[in-house]
C-alpha cells in the first residue's frame, strides 16, 4: 500500500470514527461503526498482505478463510441480539489477549485478535439493531469526552502525513486507535446495571487470577513465554521476572495493578465478612503475581491507584499525607532492588536507558516544537539522531515525551485536554457521593454504581501514571474501557458534563 493511501486511509478512518462517537441517532452512528472498522481492515490487510502471500496463492483456500470469518462473526452477532449482555462482557474478556501476528516489513505485532473479533461481531449487531423497526433510537455519550477522544484521534492521523515511518503510523491507527474508538462507542452505550458490573467485575477478577497463577508457575519453573528477549535479560539479573501469557512484563503488570484498584474498590465497600475474605485472598493472589513480574512502574501505578481510592472512600486529608510517606517507602525499596542487579555482567547498550530515551526525545521535541516529527516518528528520529543500531531500544517510555517529540505543542495541549476532560467527566458528581469528599454514596443512586464509579476513577488514576512511565496511553484498550464504561455510569447517574444544546 502506498503511503498516500495509508494516510488517507487514516484520515478517512479517523473522519468514520468521528461519526460514531458523535452522531445522535442510532442508525447514523452504526454506518459509522461499520466505515470506521472497514478502513481499519483496510489498512490492516495493506501492512500484512505480503504476508497473505501463501493463502492468496490458493483462491479457494483464501476464500474459504474469508467465509470462515465471516460465518464466525455472524454467529457472535446472532449471540449478542439474542443476549445483549454478552457484547460488553466479551469485550471485557478479549482486552488482555494479544497474539503475535506478521506484518509488513517481516515484523511481529502482538495484536489483539480476539478483541477484533468481537468487535467486528459487535458492529455487525449493532447494524442490524439499528435497522430494526424499533432500532433508531437516540445515543447518549458524553460528548466532551467524545469530541477530546476524536481530536487526539484526527491529529493522530492528520501528522502522520509527515512522519518518517507512516507504515508505523498507520499501524497504530488500524490496529488500536480506530478499534478502540469503536469499543468505546458500544461500551458506553450500554447501561450498566449492578448486575452487569458484577459480571463484568467477575470477568476481571477471573482472568487476572489466572495471569497471575501463570506467573508464579513461571517464576517456580523458570520458563518464559513468547518473548526471547526477555529470556536473555534474565540472565543478567539475580531476579527472574515473567511474563505470563503477555509479551511484556510491564503490561502483564500493568493489567494486575489495575485488577487489583478495582478488586480493592469492590472490596472496600463490602459489609459480608465472607466475601470480604475471598476479595482479599484473591487480591494477595493478584499482588504476588504482580511481584515476579518486577515491573516498578506497575508498583506505582497501583499505589497511585489506592490512593486515589483511599480519597475518595474515606478522606482525601489523610491520603494526601499518606501517600508521600508511603511513595518514599517504595521507591527506596525499588532502588534497593534494582540496586542489587548485577548490571556489569554482559552487554550494555547505551541508549537503552529510559533516561537517554527521555533526554533524546525532549531534544527531538525541541527540534520541532510545535508540529513535531510526526505520529509514531520517535523510534526512527531517535536512532537517526543518536547512531542507534538496528535492534537496540528506540523506546521513549514516556508518554508525555513521546507525544512532544512526535506532535509537538499541538500534541502535547491536546494530550492535556483528554487527561483533563477524561477526569472531568469520570469524576463529576463526585463531591456530592464520595464521603472521603463529604458526600454521600447514597445520593448517587445504586451504591453498586457509586463504588464502580470510585473504582474506574482509582484505575484511571494509575493508568495514567503507568502511560507516563512506560507509555501506550491511547494504544491500551485498558483506557477505552475505563473511559468508555465511567462515562456511561456518569450518563446513567446525571452528573456527566456536557455542552449546550445545539438548536
Amino acid at each position: 500500500m502506498s503511503a498516500f493511501l495509508e494516510v488517507a486511509g487514516c484520515i478517512g478512518a479517523a473522519a468514520a470514527a468521528g461519526v460514531a462517537l458523535l452522531a445522535d441517532e442510532r442508525r447514523v452512528r452504526a454506518l459509522g461503526l461499520l466505515v470506521a472498522l472497514a478502513l481499519a481492515l483496510a489498512l490492516i490487510a495493506g501492512q500484512g498482505w505480503d504476508e497473505l502471500a501463501d493463502l492468496r496463492d490458493s483462491p479457494p483456500a483464501f476464500a474459504a478463510a474469508i467465509a470462515g470469518g465471516a460465518l464466525v462473526l455472524a454467529a457472535l452477532a446472532a449471540l449478542m441480539l439474542r443476549w445483549p449482555i454478552l457484547l460488553p462482557l466479551a469485550l471485557i474478556a478479549a482486552l488482555p489477549f494479544r497474539i503475535p501476528i506478521g506484518v509488513g516489513g517481516g515484523e511481529d505485532v502482538n495484536l489483539l485478535v480476539p478483541l477484533y473479533a468481537v468487535l467486528g461481531a459487535g458492529v455487525l449487531a449493532e447494524a442490524v439493531a439499528a435497522l430494526r423497526p424499533n432500532g433508531a433510537s437516540k445515543v447518549r455519550i458524553p460528548r466532551p469526552l467524545a469530541l477530546a477522544l476524536l481530536a487526539a484521534i484526527a491529529l493522530y492521523a492528520a501528522q502522520a502525513s509527515y512522519s518518517n515511518d507512516i507504515g508505523f503510523a498507520t499501524r497504530n491507527v488500524g490496529f488500536f486507535l480506530i478499534p478502540f474508538a469503536v469499543m468505546f462507542s458500544l461500551l458506553a452505550e450500554v447501561r450498566w446495571t449492578t448486575r452487569l458490573l458484577k459480571l463484568g467485575f467477575a470477568v476481571v477478577i477471573g482472568e487476572a487470577l489466572l495471569f497471575a497463577a501463570i506467573g508464579l508457575g513461571q517464576h517456580i519453573t523458570g520458563e518464559i513465554f513468547w518473548n526471547e528477549a526477555l529470556e536473555m535479560s534474565n540472565d543478567f539479573h539475580f531476579y527472574l521476572r515473567v511474563n505470563s501469557l503477555f509479551w511484556d512484563p510491564n503490561i502483564y503488570g500493568r493489567y494486575l495493578a489495575m485488577a487489583i484498584v478495582i478488586s480493592l474498590g469492590v472490596l472496600v465497600w463490602t459489609a459480608e465478612r465472607r466475601r470480604a475474605l475471598a476479595l482479599a485472598g484473591a487480591i494477595a493472589v493478584l499482588f504476588a503475581g504482580l511481584c515476579v513480574a518486577f515491573s516498578q512502574t506497575s508498583f506505582i501505578s497501583l499505589l497511585a491507584g489506592v490512593a486515589v481510592l483511599v480519597a475518595l472512600r474515606w478522606s482525601v486529608t489523610w491520603a494526601a499525607i499518606a501517600t508521600p510517606v508511603v511513595a518514599a517507602i517504595a521507591i527506596a525499596g525499588l532502588i534497593t532492588i534494582g540496586n542489587g542487579t548485577d548490571s556489569n555482567r554482559g552487554p550494555k547498550i547505551n541508549t537503552e536507558g529510559r533516561t537517554t530515551l527521555i533526554s533524546g526525545g525532549i531534544d527531538l521535541a525541541q527540534e520541532r516544537p510545535i508540529y513535531g516529527h510526526g505520529s509514531a516518528s520517535f523510534p526512527e528520529s531517535f536512532a537517526e539522531q543518536e547512531d542507534v543500531k538496528k535492534g537496540e531500544n528506540t523506546v521513549s517510555h514516556n508518554e508525555p515525551v513521546t507525544v512532544a517529540a512526535e506532535q509537538g505543542a499541538i500534541g502535547v495541549l491536546v494530550y492535556l485536554a483528554l487527561l483533563a476532560v477524561a477526569l472531568w467527566t469520570l469524576l463529576s458528581g463526585m463531591r456530592r457521593v464520595a464521603p472521603g469528599f463529604g458526600g454521600e454514596a447514597s445520593a448517587g443512586g445504586e451504591q453498586g454504581l457509586v463504588a464502580a464509579r470510585m473504582a474506574i476513577v482509582a484505575a484511571f488514576g494509575g493508568l495514567i501514571l503507568h502511560t507516563i512511565g512506560y507509555a501506550g496511553y491511547l494504544t491500551d484498550p485498558l483506557t477505552w474501557a475505563l473511559l468508555a464504561i465511567g462515562g456511561a455510569i456518569a450518563m446513567q447517574t446525571g452528573t456527566a458534563p456536557t455542552l449546550p444544546s445545539r438548536r
